[in-house]
Order: structure tokens, then C-alpha cells, then sequence
């Protein structure tokens, strides 16, 4: 026995020699060709590196990530970021970690009173492309992509390429091709659109009858076409309800009442509930850029000298009315510029069905004598990946993209002073 037991030790260790021979040879390879260009092992342990080294990647990048859960579960976000870099060093083929690292970054990071941090969203934007660059031929991080412009970003012009990437993969989830076509009416891409949920009905005809889910889906794409259609007549019809034009008497003020805490308030003609006003407060002349191409390599460093805040501000009877306090999140709020631009925004693109009914989903339905504007986009081009299974046609359309989209909103810019939001001068300052 403990002849076969030596044997046995002896067998281990002479495939413990050729797999290091194998690896020494194999990885300087990998990191060549498909390791993450981003990523370095900074941080690991020696015994980590031992192992990962050592041919054990995906199994150690597998206990990193269970260890990352439980930072998510007991809200020590700041612990999670760098558990996310060495998880996709050591396995960038572990798509959940890019999905959830990036909901992560866009989402969680949020201030005193829940408002997401947004300098993390391009950051976010900017790991999903890794994400996507290291994993091509699979259509998952094309749809995450498009949702975080779709969701939290509320760009649809831009969720839509990514969509119809991941829409060209035969092996997408059904019910999630249906986002595409919700992305292409608001962006105003009606007819798109509607062509997208006939394609998608007639796919679900084939197979109408087969079990629940497929008459199920066969339903749900059938209502959401005729819709779709009766949504479009009543709205740009022969008779539109959207006619004649609602005058929104738009306006709105910003006060500072305490140091880093303003009162913001104003009205918004709209006779029905659901209407939402966006408030901005950044640095005069910065804005965000929504794009993974703002960033040259990932980095967990966000621009601490940037102030950027955003909210909703609900319209109840006609008016609006919220305090926003950032006297609790000075490094989110560091308040560094001299000068400030607040800006007030409504767009229809993202109101409630009830609002668009009577105005569209691109404002042709609303009338404002002062701050009336008519914003015009078309999609940033989108660099597909050489592996990823699309057409060429596809191709050439995102990366030259010509179709541009128009919608009506409202929107007033205040400016304040560095020395206004501190009240410095009252404070004797």
C-alpha cells in the first residue's frame, strides 16, 4: 500500500513539473495575447500569485469573487473595486464580474441623500468595454453596455448600437431583444422601431404553440407591436392628440439657504402627474462624457476637484420644489471652481406613458415661449470588435453612423459663484 502510495506522490509531482514547464511557456503567450490590457496583478498575495501562476487562475479569481460578494452584502463598496481588478486579471472571461462590477460603479457610489456619484459612470463604461474586448463573441457585455446608456445614463441614442450587436447573436435571451426596439422609440427612431417588433412577432409565430413560453412570447410581441402602432397614430396621426401644443410656462430658481445646501424650485405646466424635472449642478464648462472613450485606461480614480450633482425633482400640481443638501459629501461635492451652472432640464423621452400620450415622446406636443429647445443626436461610432459575430453591414453602420434623431425639451441654466454656494461673504469669509 504504501508502495502505490510513493507511486502515487511520485506521479503528482512529476505533472505538477510539466504543467510549471507547460505554464512558463504558455504564459508570457497569454499576457501577449489575451490578458486584459488594463490589468496587472497588482495586489496579490505571493501565495495568490503562486497559485494563479501556477495554473489555478480561474479557481482562485473564483474564490476572490465569492469574497467580493460579501464586500456587496455588507456594503463596503470601496473594498469591491480592487477585488474587481483581480478577478478579471486572473479569469477576464468571468462575464458576471464585469456586469456586476459596472452596475456597481454606475450605481452604488451615491451621497448622503442616495444620488449616484456620476463620475464613476464613465468608469463603468470604460470596464465594460474591457469587459467586451476580452469577450467578443458572446452578446451578454454588448447588452450591458446598452442598458447602462438605456437605465441609469437615459441616452437612448446611444443604447441602440449596442443593442443591435447583442441583437445579432442567435443566442441572446428572447425577452431581452425586446429592449432594442424600446431604445429605438425613444430615441425617435419610429419606423426602426416599429420594423424591430414585426421582425421580432414573426420570429415568435414560428414557434407559436410549441409550449407556454413560446405562446407567451408570441402574446407579448404581438401586443407590443400593435401598441406600438396605435401609440403613433394617436400621438402623429391625422388627428393627434398631441395637438394643439401645451404651453409648459416653464421657469425655476435656485436659492442658497446654508452653506452647500440649495433650494431649488419652479413650475412646469404639465396637468397630469408623473412629470419629473432634471436638476444639474457642475463646475461651469465641465460636463460628463458618456463614453468608454473618455477614459485612455481604466482607472478607479474619479476627478476629485469635480463637482457634479444630479437629481429628480417630482411635479406635483404644476410646480416643483426640492432642498438638495452636499454640505454631508465634501468629496463628492469638493466645490473647487469659481463658478457654477445649474441646470434645470424636461424632456419627454423618459416621462410616464400618461404625459407622452398628450405631448410625444419627442415634445411635439408642448409649447414654451422662453426656454423651447430643439436638441439634435445621433450615436457616438461604435468600434466593433474583429471577433465579434456581426455583419459587416452592422459594421459599417456604427462605425459611420449618419441618422440623426430630434426632440423638443425645455431647459434654463443658472450660474452661481464659488463664493455664492459657501456663502463665504455672509460668513464673513
Amino acid at each position: 500500500m504504501r508502495r502505490n502510495y510513493s507511486k502515487l506522490w511520485i506521479a503528482i509531482v512529476v505533472l505538477l513539473l510539466i504543467q510549471a514547464g507547460l505554464q512558463m511557456r504558455i504564459f508570457p503567450l497569454w499576457v501577449r495575447n489575451y490578458a486584459p490590457k488594463q490589468a496587472t496583478p497588482v495586489g496579490l498575495a505571493p501565495e495568490q500569485l503562486l497559485v494563479a501562476v501556477a495554473g489555478f487562475r480561474e479557481f482562485m479569481a473564483a474564490i476572490l469573487w465569492v469574497r467580493a460578494d460579501g464586500f456587496f452584502d455588507s456594503g463596503n463598496y470601496d473594498a469591491v473595486l480592487p477585488m474587481l481588478r483581480l478577478v478579471t486579471w486572473l479569469d477576464p472571461h468571468n462575464l458576471d464580474v464585469y456586469s456586476t462590477g459596472a452596475w456597481h460603479m454606475g450605481y452604488n457610489f451615491t451621497d448622503e441623500s442616495q444620488r449616484s456619484d456620476r463620475r464613476y459612470i464613465p468608469m463603468a463604461l470604460k470596464f465594460l468595454e474591457e469587459g467586451i474586448q476580452n469577450n467578443p463573441t458572446v452578446w451578454d457585455l454588448y447588452f450591458e453596455m446598452g442598458w447602462m446608456y438605456y437605465h441609469k445614463i437615459q441616452d437612448p441614442v446611444n443604447a441602440v448600437p449596442w443593442m443591435q450587436i447583442a441583437n445579432e447573436y442567435p443566442s441572446m435571451i428572447p425577452a431581452r431583444r425586446h429592449m432594442l426596439a424600446h431604445a429605438l422609440f425613444k430615441a425617435g427612431r419610429f419606423d426602426n422601431a416599429v420594423d424591430h417588433w414585426a421582425k421580432l412577432f414573426l420570429d415568435a409565430e414560428k414557434d407559436r404553440g410549441k409550449d407556454w413560453e413560446s405562446n407567451n412570447l408570441y402574446d407579448v410581441r404581438q401586443n407590443n407591436l400593435e401598441d406600438t402602432i396605435l401609440d403613433l397614430l394617436r400621438r402623429y396621426g391625422p388627428n393627434p392628440e398631441t395637438q394643439p401644443p401645451i404651453d409648459l410656462g416653464f421657469d425655476a430658481t435656485v436659492k442658497v439657504v446654508r452653506p452647500r445646501v440649495l433650494l431649488v424650485e419652479g413650475k412646469l405646466g404639465i396637468p397630469t402627474i408623473g412629470a419629473r424635472v432634471t436638476v444639474i449642478l457642475r463646475d461651469k464648462g465641465r460636463t460628463l462624457q458618456y463614453s468608454p472613450k473618455a477614459l485612455k485606461t481604466f482607472t478607479f480614480e474619479v476627478d476629485s476637484k469635480l463637482t457634479y450633482m444630479q437629481d429628480s425633482l417630482a411635479v406635483r400640481e404644476e410646480k416643483f420644489r426640492r432642498e438638495i443638501d452636499m454640505s454631508k459629501d465634501p468629496k463628492m461635492y469638493p466645490f473647487k471652481a469659481e463658478e457654477y451652472e445649474v441646470e434645470f432640464i424636461f424632456e419627454p423621452r423618459y416621462a410616464s406613458p400618461n404625459i407622452q400620450a398628450r405631448i410625444g415622446s419627442d415634445g411635439v406636443g408642448m409649447y414654451d415661449a422662453r426656454y423651447l429647445e430643439l436638441a439634435r443626436e445621433k450615436p457616438d461610432p461604435v468600434d466593433v470588435p474583429q471577433y465579434a459575430k456581426v455583419s459587416d453591414a452592422l459594421r459599417r453602420e456604427l462605425a459611420n453612423p449618419t441618422r440623426e434623431t430630434s426632440y423638443y425639451r425645455v431647459r434654463k441654466v443658472i450660474t452661481l459663484t464659488r463664493a455664492d454656494i459657501l456663502m463665504l461673504g455672509q460668513r464673513g469669509e
